[in-house]
């Protein structure tokens, strides 16, 4: 299978490594049935790590600080520009009340020009994807 670029949300990241989380299978068969490579934005590390550390301790924490050193991840960062197109996103949908971390995801997939994102946040995406071009998996 050709590579695939898929861009990671916190829920995804999270439910992989939570094997009680409702999105656990789900999660897992993102990263063994696609080719990748998986882009952890660099502003998801934190709520990942945050909920890791709090929800199931410290082993899995450095389980995802094994996978970024690893190679597991390819970490990107948020260009400069993508910070304007964020604040954009939040006021076009305002309604959806994104947040932050949501609309700076979707300005990384314009950025990098990757529309696959995977998530476990369905609210906030499936408005957003079809009017920008954007897929969701799984």
């Amino acid at each position: 299978m050709p590579a695939m670029p898929v861009l990671l949300d916190t829920g995804i990241v999270y439910a992989y490594y939570d094997a009680s989380d409702d999105w656990h299978a789900r999660a897992l068969s993102v990263f063994d049935e696609l080719p990748g490579p998986f882009l952890l934005p660099a502003l998801v590390i934190p709520e990942v790590d945050h909920l890791l550390g709090k929800r199931l301790g410290r082993r899995a924490r450095e389980l995802l600080y094994e996978g970024i050193v690893s190679g597991a991840y390819q970490v990107v960062d948020l260009p400069e520009a993508g910070y304007a197109r964020a604040a954009e996103l939040d006021r076009t949908y305002s309604d959806l009340d994104l947040g932050f971390v949501d609309a700076a995801l979707v300005a990384h997939a314009e950025a990098l020009s990757v529309p696959w994102i995977a998530t476990s946040d369905r609210r906030d995406f499936e408005p957003l994807v079809a009017p920008l071009g954007l897929k969701l998996v799984p």
